[in-house]
């Protein structure tokens, strides 16, 4: 399921490009801070069909469009992907980076609620 919110992510970026608009300009026109574009665009979250829509929309294409279309371009933060051949390597080792960047946040958080607390 990830590897869907990286093609959706992959695709706003694409689309974003393609519409002459920067992250923050999109994030301003969605009511979204920055990090939550970014957010999107790293497939790091996933976004409830209206906000596709919604999402899509604002880049001048369908939902399908966003869901379906095979990305043109990668992110920049992500173009070590044109190392691997192997597809479904890729998604393990990008999932697994997602969860330790989860493990890391949630580490934190409890870090600071438990220092908190004293």
């Amino acid at each position: 399921m990830a590897n869907l919110y990286r093609k959706i992510g992959a695709n706003v970026y694409t689309f974003m490009q393609k519409a002459k608009l920067t992250p923050e300009i999109l994030a301003e026109k969605m009511s979204y801070s920055s990090q939550d574009i970014w957010n999107v665009i790293e497939g790091k979250v996933m976004l409830p069909p209206v906000e596709i829509k919604r999402l899509a929309s604002m880049l001048g294409i369908s939902g399908e469009d966003l869901i379906n279309n095979e990305p043109e371009r990668l992110v920049p933060n992500f173009e070590f992907m044109k190392e691997f051949s192997n597809r479904e390597s890729l998604d393990k080792v990008l999932d697994l980076m997602d969860e330790y960047v989860e493990i890391r946040e949630a580490i934190r958080v409890i870090r600071r609620d438990f220092c908190e607390g004293w």
